[in-house]
This record gives structure tokens, C-alpha cells and sequence, in this order.
């Protein structure tokens, strides 16, 4: 069992609580926990240092609110809302007889920070330690859900030929429900699709999106 230190759950609290209570509805705050370094001399006072400049060289304002402490924070400028959309903290240890270790603990909120907390964090790690910066990639872009009758998914409610009334209603995620409640899950490749419903049946989707045939199984997608 992984133990997990006071000045962790401090970090941790300090970046998703406040960003919590900041963040515009509706949005999620995505944290990033695990990067440690350990360094061999230096003093706390060391640590504190380096735990500011890294901090500010991405984020403003770092502190230590309880001098002493070893738990450093910061944020960012105000989003369009005004408000930050990042923090972070850098949380360091005392080692005896000398050295210290040092935690980073990152939060964005997402949509609106343009990148991920792994990024801001790794990059604070690296400016800590000397490690190579990286230019902060933006959040991907998610594709959009297929609508109609997309010919590159199945997504959507497909009526049975043969069963009046009967529907199969298929996800994005590959999930697909009948109309009694039975699930199962669907692949397609190509203009070639697999129905993983009562064993596996090898369909054909029709070259407009509209018509699956195959394995014992006609459908028409209702778009």
C-alpha cells in the first residue's frame, strides 16, 4: 500500500479544492500526483527557493502561505471568466542528515485550461530539477459524435427488418442495447461490422450508412 504523506494531501486539497470552487459550471478539474524528486544535499531553504522560480516560471504569485512549511503554490492569470484556470503546488521535505525530497501536484480546469495537468506539471518538475522543457500541449480536440447515417460508425437506433418494432441502439462507445434490455457490442471496420450479440455475426454496412446485412441479421438505421 502506497502511504501517502500530510504535505500530499495538502497539495492535493489545495489545487482540486480551491479550482473546484472556482471553476464555471459546467466544467471538471483534472489533477496530475506523482512526480517526486529527491535530491541528495541542498537544505529546505534551497528547496523553497527552486519551488518558487519553478512555479513562477509557468503560473504567478507563488507563495509559502505558512512560512516554513515547505508548501509552495501557485495559479494562473484569470481565465475569460476570471478566475484561474490552473494551479499547482510544490511540497518539500527535509531529509536527514541533509537533501530533501519535493512533490508536484498540478490542477486544471477543464475546458477551459488549453492544457493538461500532466503537462504543467512535468514541466515544473523540469524546471525544478533542470530536466527539458516542452512547449505546454494543448487538450486534443474531441472528435465529433458521428450523427445520420455515418458510414465510419454505427452509432445510432437500427430497426429490425424482420421484427416490426424490434430496435438495437448502438453507442459510440461500442455498447449496444436491444430493445428487451439485452446488451452487447459492436466493431466496424471498413464497411465490414462485427455483432458481439448472442455469439458474433458478420454484417455489411451499406455504401449510404443506412443498411447492416448479414449473419443471420438485417437492420435499417433510423436517420
Amino acid at each position: 500500500m502506497k502511504r501517502i504523506r500530510s504535505g500530499a494531501v495538502f497539495a492535493v486539497a489545495l489545487c482540486g479544492g480551491l479550482l473546484a470552487s472556482i471553476a464555471p459550471v459546467p466544467a471538471a478539474v483534472d489533477l496530475s500526483v506523482g512526480i517526486r524528486h529527491v535530491s541528495d544535499d541542498g537544505t529546505l531553504q534551497d528547496c523553497g527557493s527552486k519551488a518558487r522560480a519553478s512555479l513562477n516560471a509557468f503560473l504567478q504569485n507563488a507563495s509559502e502561505p505558512t512560512p516554513g512549511s515547505g508548501d509552495w503554490s501557485a495559479y494562473s492569470r484569470n481565465g475569460p471568466d476570471g478566475t484561474p484556470t490552473a494551479a499547482a503546488a510544490v511540497r518539500c521535505y527535509a531529509l536527514a542528515p541533509k537533501g530533501y525530497e519535493v512533490t508536484f501536484t498540478c490542477a486544471v480546469v477543464s475546458p477551459a485550461s488549453p492544457y493538461t495537468p500532466d503537462a504543467l506539471c512535468l514541466n515544473i518538475a523540469h524546471k525544478f530539477y533542470g530536466g527539458a522543457i516542452a512547449s505546454l500541449a494543448p487538450i486534443p480536440t474531441p472528435s465529433p459524435i458521428p450523427t445520420g447515417c455515418a458510414t465510419n460508425s454505427l452509432v445510432g437506433t437500427w430497426g429490425s427488418d424482420d421484427k416490426p418494432g424490434f430496435t438495437f441502439k448502438m453507442e459510440l462507445n461500442g455498447d449496444l442495447t436491444d430493445s428487451d434490455g439485452v446488451s452487447g457490442n459492436w466493431i466496424l471496420k471498413g464497411n465490414t461490422a462485427v455483432l458481439t450479440y448472442y455469439g458474433e455475426h458478420s454484417m455489411t454496412l451499406s455504401s449510404d450508412g443506412k443498411h447492416l446485412h448479414g449473419g443471420g441479421y438485417s437492420l435499417t438505421r433510423k436517420c
